[in-house]
């Protein structure tokens, strides 16, 4: 849980700093995702992975490979929950 807080208070930082669709911010809810995908909270990690996907898409635009690799952050995440 340590990490998470930590986590947390980068996001809320980056967030005040930046505004809430800077790539940095996606970073932050990914990270916090795969603590949660660690912890087997899989639908908390889903919807930070999907958030950090919709700001990758926003700031770097469809194609970029940042957006790809949140795509297969959630794919992993649907795997470990057996949805396969």
């Amino acid at each position: 849980d340590e990490a998470v807080v930590i986590f947390r208070k980068t996001l809320a930082i980056q967030e005040s700093v930046l505004g809430k669709y800077h790539h940095d911010v996606a970073t932050s809810y990914n990270n916090i995702a795969a603590v949660m995908d660690a912890k087997c909270v899989y639908d908390e990690a889903l919807a930070m992975y999907q958030k950090a996907l919709t700001i990758c898409e926003s700031s770097l635009g469809k194609k970029h490979c940042d957006v790809a690799t949140a795509y297969n952050n959630i794919g992993l995440v649907l795997n470990n929950k057996g949805n396969y």
